[in-house]
């Protein structure tokens, strides 16, 4: 059998999982190349809690160059500028181009700064190590200062649970610091409902949010949009102002600079469409996973609602993609396994209570839930954010 070359594109949670794998998988007939522009793996979901000193960056971060190392595969660190899906290689700006018989790209997605006039300059968010250490370090002058906290999910949002999160740890933190009733909380959200996720719910979770923000008087809007961000003021799809001296917004993905650049990769938002082996529709030895993938709502809303992607979403997405990459290297039956069919599961810290869910697949109603209050839900969440680094790192043991 001809030697075949595999590129995985990122080495996140989609990334790092499809790696190992198919490093298994292929067991040395194969080459295994990541190629990234860092050698970090970060464990995103603990970005909400970061800014209130919940984690530090080595807790929930690791390098994955020893990981690859072990498993031959070879590990290329540099900016990715484009693909060339024709002549089937990848440029980057400081290598020689890199030719691939099949690439996976688990690149992630961005936050969009641009749809909403305003974001850059005068809101924080969460996406992404460098922009949860800004508002971390906006955090803590805010406090001596305060003044009224907005957050938001914006429309067409892919990222839900992080602003659930950051919201009720403003909450606990303005309680812990004697600002608690001091400090107006708003919430404002292009969701139907509380805890809607762009999937239509979670079964009680709307029941206990809704509880929990009249219980915590946080001020909630649903079905709204933002127009603007303005120093002071976060401006309304209504328009309405409403005072912020905070104002921290998890807006719309949009792909990486790599994948936009590539000519018939992606929509217009730089997010790649995926057939239910995560193949490309059009290129089938190009497969995508996580982020970078564009999943579409499954109904319509008021305000326009992406899908939530979460980290386990990702790591399944990234597994059925190197089987069927193994199977179509072998000549195996391929796998068809759609992101409406893979089991949905979520956790979500809600400050002093830990929220979990199980759910049969992204388009069926949540099977199960469980709420946990008091201290055991903090315990166990930083023992998740130090776990999961571990729990990866081990998987590649």
């Amino acid at each position: 059998m001809k030697r075949r070359r595999i590129v995985i594109l990122g080495t996140n949670v989609a990334g790092y999982t499809a790696a190992i794998e198919l490093s298994k998988l292929v067991a040395g007939s194969h080459d295994v190349i990541v190629v990234a522009n860092t050698h970090s793996f970060l464990f995103l979901p603990s970005l909400a809690g970061f800014p209130f000193g919940g984690c530090d960056e080595e807790d929930i971060m690791f390098d994955v160059r020893s990981d690859y190392a072990r498993h031959s595969i070879r590990f290329v660190e540099a900016d990715i500028t484009h693909l060339d899906l024709d002549a089937q290689k990848i440029f980057t700006r400081t290598t020689d181009p890199i030719a691939y018989d099949y690439v996976l790209i688990t690149t992630g997605a961005l936050a969009d700064g641009d749809y909403i006039p305003g974001f850059r300059e005068h809101a924080h968010t969460l996406l992404g190590i460098t922009a949860a250490m800004r508002t971390r370090d906006a955090w803590q002058p805010f406090l001596s200062s305060s003044g009224p906290v907005v957050v938001c999910v914006a429309q067409e949002s892919a990222c839900y649970g992080a602003a659930y999160e950051f919201l009720f740890n403003v909450r606990r933190n303005l309680m812990k610091h004697g600002l608690s009733g001091v400090v107006p909380l708003t919430f404002v959200t292009a969701e139907p409902a509380p805890a809607h996720f762009g999937i239509g719910g979670f079964h009680n979770t709307e029941k206990m949010c809704r509880w929990m923000l009249e219980h915590y008087q946080i001020n909630a809007s649903f079905s709204v949009s933002i127009r603007a961000v303005e120093p002071g003021a976060v401006v309304l799809g209504t328009g309405e102002h409403l005072r912020s001296r905070f104002t921290m917004i998890m807006p719309r993905y949009v792909g990486v600079d790599a994948v936009r650049n590539t000519d018939g990769l992606a929509g217009d938002l730089g997010l790649i469409d995926v057939d239910s082996r995560y193949r490309h529709p059009h290129h089938h030895n190009v497969y995508a996973a996580g982020a970078a993938v564009n999943i579409r709502p499954l109904a319509s809303t008021p305000v326009p609602c992406g899908v939530s992607k979460t980290g386990y979403l990702s790591e399944r997405m990234a597994h059925v993609a190197a089987l069927n990459i193994r199977a179509d290297i072998e000549g195996l039956s391929p796998i068809d396994h759609s992101h409406d069919d893979l089991i949905a599961m979520c956790r979500m810290d809600n400050g002093s209570l830990d929220f979990a869910g199980y759910d049969a697949g992204m388009s069926h109603p949540l099977w199960y839930d469980f709420s946990m209050p008091g201290p055991e839900s903090q315990w166990a969440l930083s023992t998740l954010w130090k776990y999961f680094p571990v729990k990866e790192k081990s998987v590649a043991a």
